[in-house]
């Protein structure tokens, strides 16, 4: 089994600190929503989230749409042979069961990223399609066992696609910046897609059309 985890993904809930802002209580009152039920959108709370630390990269769920989206309809996905994990901020880790069909529809997208972070799990005819856990991207990884392989731009150029196969293979799903998980000690090999930064999907896309 290969194992994809989408890290430090910037899929949260409405921090408290911006819960009572004009542009964040104004969206969520269109949906008859408490503000902090609701995940944070950077399109939508843009001006609030000037005062959060790491504003700039924050409420971008719209990343982990268009990765899983691409994970869960993809062949080795649909052949048994790939765990599909998002890592958030906040280390909330949803394991997507192969058989989730995610919206296509951003907005109801959303409104699923909201039922799993409030409820916990997403469930249909008794049987559980998402399940969230609280763990360190660490903690994931010690839990779920295996060799770690990291993609970043600084990794050493990947030539032998081999090594995919059966590996926890971790992709960033923020738009700028570093990771923020503590990596001090995890024992990852470090590799490279392209010679320059590349969009989480696209990442994502080149791992699944090899493994």
């Amino acid at each position: 089994m290969t194992n994809l985890i989408i890290a430090d993904a910037e899929v949260e809930l409405i921090p408290e600190a911006i819960a009572l802002h004009p542009t964040v209580r104004a969206s969520s009152r269109k949906r008859n929503r408490n503000p902090v039920e609701c995940v944070l959108e950077s399109s939508l709370h843009y001006a609030a989230m000037r005062s959060l630390p790491d504003g700039g990269r924050r409420g971008r769920p719209d990343i982990a749409h268009l990765c899983l989206l691409l994970a869960l309809d993809s062949v080795p996905n649909r052949d048994g042979r790939l765990g599909i994990y998002l890592h958030t901020r906040g280390n909330y880790v949803m394991e997507f069961s192969p058989e989730v069909r995610l919206p296509k529809n951003y907005n109801r997208f959303v409104g699923l990223m909201e039922m799993a972070l409030n409820s916990g799990s997403i469930s249909s005819e008794q049987k559980e399609l998402i399940h969230v856990t609280r763990e360190r991207l660490p903690e994931l990884l010690k839990r779920i066992g295996g060799g770690n392989i990291l993609l970043t731009e600084n990794g050493k150029q990947l030539k032998d696609y081999s090594v995919f196969q059966g590996s926890n293979i971790i992709v960033g799903g923020f738009p700028q910046g570093e990771f923020i998980s503590d990596m001090n000690g995890l024992d990852c090999v470090e590799l490279s897609l392209y010679s320059s930064r590349l969009m989480a999907w696209t990442a994502v896309s080149m791992v699944l059309a090899r493994i």
